[in-house]
């Protein structure tokens, strides 16, 4: 029988375009493959596992976090299977030495199990001792943003009701809205106001964006679900900002908002204003400006790498308004 091929982790970086560090990383911290040990005790590669690498680099380079992204991979994989609750130790804090490879994901389960049963008094208790022991961000990058993605793929797979997904959801909206208000950009900073885009009602995305903005120094205003056009307009003319930034995750949204977008592009122009407008979330598929406009752009990409782009553009901005 022709014996199986194992390639090695230089084969395997070369194949699917991860550094040899990235890949030991999620070896060993996300458990994303497991290789097995040549004769010459080198990590040897199945196919499978270049495959499995492949795709996580894909759902990486699309926005998820690879702590989530293994958890899809596997769910795919072995089907769905409901991890074992785990408490947060209330003794004292373990060594980095004594924790487990898994450990990102007992935080995650504990706080669905508690969206799950209802139990806010539980689930505030729990949130407590997280952010006693976590920095912010990693606590909302690393935690409430992979159990916000957990929790709208468990509703969506009918393995919760929507009464669970609205409550857990909820839950998690407050504590993104009083973490933003620890933040004090600096008064003259540029201001960015954000809201889901016209008839969006999916504003988690929209606040985990405004969180990665004001750690960048922006100073953000925030509309809401669903403002009305004549909000906005209001808006640009009493507060001049520097940009507007919409988040849309329905396409058919974003369809029905076109004229609006482009009429604001329109107003912008005609008084001679430097706002810039910036598109993103799930709908968003691409980069560049949205046709028929002129200031209106499309960003594609996880929020922080939105913030990254869009401080780049005013940045750009500012320098041809110092220019003229």
């Amino acid at each position: 029988m022709m014996e199986r091929r194992l390639y090695t982790i230089k084969e395997a970086s070369m194949q699917t375009g991860l550094s040899t560090q990235l890949i030991r990383k999620w070896e060993e911290r996300y458990e994303a493959v497991t290789p097995e040990r040549m004769p010459n005790g080198y990590r040897g590669y199945t196919k499978l596992d270049l495959d499995t690498l492949g795709w996580l680099k894909k759902r990486v380079d699309a926005g998820v976090p690879i702590g989530m992204a293994v958890l899809e991979w596997k769910n795919e994989i072995y089907g769905t299977t409901e991890s074992k609750v785990l408490e947060l130790d209330q003794g004292p804090r373990q060594d980095k030495a004594e924790t487990h490879t898994d450990d990102w994901k007992q935080p995650i389960h504990q706080l669905l199990h508690y969206f799950k049963q209802l139990d806010l008094d539980s689930a505030q208790r729990y949130y407590e001792q997280l952010i006693s022991i976590h920095h912010l961000d990693y606590l909302l990058t690393h935690i409430l943003e992979p159990a916000l993605v957990e929790l709208g793929d468990r509703w969506e797979r009918g393995e919760i009701s929507e009464y669970q997904e609205h409550f857990g959801s909820h839950f998690i909206r407050d504590k993104m809205l009083s973490i933003r208000n620890l933040y004090r950009p600096a008064p003259g900073s540029p201001l960015l106001v954000t809201a889901c885009g016209p008839g969006e009602r999916h504003e988690l995305g929209i606040l985990f964006f405004g969180f990665y903005a004001q750690q960048e120094g922006l100073r953000v205003v925030y509309l809401g679900t669903s403002p009305s056009e004549k909000g906005i307009m209001d808006c640009l003319t009493d507060l001049k900002p520097a940009a507007f930034t919409f988040s849309f995750s329905i396409s058919e949204r974003l369809e029905a908002s076109i004229p609006f977008l482009q009429e604001l592009d329109k107003r912008i122009l005609d008084s001679g204003q430097s706002t810039l407008v910036f598109l993103g979330g799930r709908a968003i598929t691409e980069e560049g400006l949205l046709p028929g406009t002129e200031r209106v752009h499309l960003i594609y990409g996880d929020g922080k790498s939105a913030v990254g782009q869009i401080k780049s553009r005013l940045a750009e901005q500012a320098a041809r308004d110092k220019k003229n």
